[in-house]
């Protein structure tokens, strides 16, 4: 039945769907008062009782994955159904993709899974070895392989051959792992965050964080912002690993902030969503209900809170302006890369943007 599904979704998803206002996730009025409209909505093949347990933007797509470890790849600007495919056997882990030179990249269960982009097909399914701790990281030559044996595992682009392999001088466990074509970063769970050369173990700079690192740190403007379980938010220069400020939040954090070119945005536990002056590290607005950034667009943040409420944030006034119902949605994406917002219901998922004046 799922591959009838797929086969309709494959005839009808190059069409873009503007539902009418009775099958719409959020009615076009309560977005119209809002500065927004739906641009495009779709329906993905679900089975009876599956569920979506994520969904993802990278690149030019989103990614969703469901409970039953079933992955749908659309491209996120029209809707289309790139692929989907079942990654693993339900209940095995299915780890967050990466992309590069059009190429997604994912471990689910013990495999290394290589999609082409542009095509849509798997390219290979190669079994790893040993047992991954957490996403992968790719460059033009390699794929780092966070294991959990505490070391990190530097591979072939087929993801057979190790080349070598890096740990730590107090042997903390790598939580997560980052690669460009110049430098590589990893973090730990003591709190290192250490770059090397991408294509040796050769440290070039090491920052030591207050408390665990447990979510991955992102990347801006040549900005890294590291979000530590130590309660604080720190921003560093990439190529040398000084600090340039450092926020503390009161709280742990446990996911990754949402880096814009001027704002950003994080979560900390039992306090809420801050948004964060990227250039002065100081504070322009805390919603203590606030979950996740949906998008931004400009000087407008669109956040999902707890309420199930979509919240129009002005941060040069630091004030909420509007307020969108979004009781149906049961999933979303958070987009700190541009305006577009994609929520679900269930099997249904839309993209929704701001009306240009």
């Amino acid at each position: 039945m799922r591959t009838f599904c797929l086969n309709l979704l494959l005839v009808f998803v190059f069409l873009t769907v503007l539902p009418s206002e009775s099958k719409a996730i959020v009615g076009e009025k309560l977005l119209n008062q809002a500065g927004l409209k739906t641009a495009w909505q779709n329906a993905i093949a679900l089975n009876p009782k599956e569920k979506v347990q994520r969904v993802t933007v990278l690149g030019d797509h989103l990614y969703i994955l469901t409970d039953g470890n079933y992955l749908f790849c659309l491209d996120r600007y029209t809707g289309r159904l790139n692929f989907a495919f079942s990654a693993a056997t339900m209940g095995l882990p299915v780890l967050e993709p990466t992309v590069y030179n059009n190429i997604a990249y994912l471990v689910a269960a013990n495999y290394l899974i290589a999609i082409n982009l542009e095509q849509g097909m798997e390219i290979y399914r190669n079994k790893i070895p040993f047992p991954v701790s957490t996403a992968i990281a790719v460059n033009a030559s390699y794929i780092y392989i966070p294991a959990r044996d505490k070391r990190l595992h530097v591979m072939d682009p087929n993801g057979r051959q190790r080349i070598f392999e890096v740990s730590t001088d107090n042997a903390s466990a790598i939580t997560s792992v980052l690669a460009t074509d110049s430098f590589t970063i990893f973090t730990t769970d003591g709190g290192n965050v250490i770059c090397m050369n991408p294509s040796k173990p050769k440290r070039i700079w090491e920052f030591k964080a207050v408390g665990a690192i447990e979510a991955t740190p992102v990347i801006v403007q040549n900005q890294l912002y590291v979000s530590s379980k130590g309660t604080n938010l720190y921003k560093l220069n990439v190529e040398n690993g000084s600090l340039a400020w450092k926020f503390p939040t009161g709280s742990i954090l446990t996911t990754s902030a949402r880096a814009t070119e001027k704002t950003v945005y994080q979560y900390a536990v039992n306090k809420g969503l801050y948004a964060i002056d990227a250039e002065s590290g100081e504070q322009i607005w805390l919603l203590p209900d606030g979950i996740d950034l949906l998008a931004q667009d400009g000087e407008t943040a669109y956040v999902f809170d707890k309420n199930n409420t979509c919240l129009v944030m002005d941060n040069k006034q630091a004030k909420n302006t509007h307020q969108i119902n979004f009781a149906p949605v049961t999933n979303f994406a958070a987009n700190p890369y541009d305006s577009s917002i994609y929520i679900m219901k269930n099997k249904d998922i839309s993209c929704i943007k701001p009306i240009k004046k």
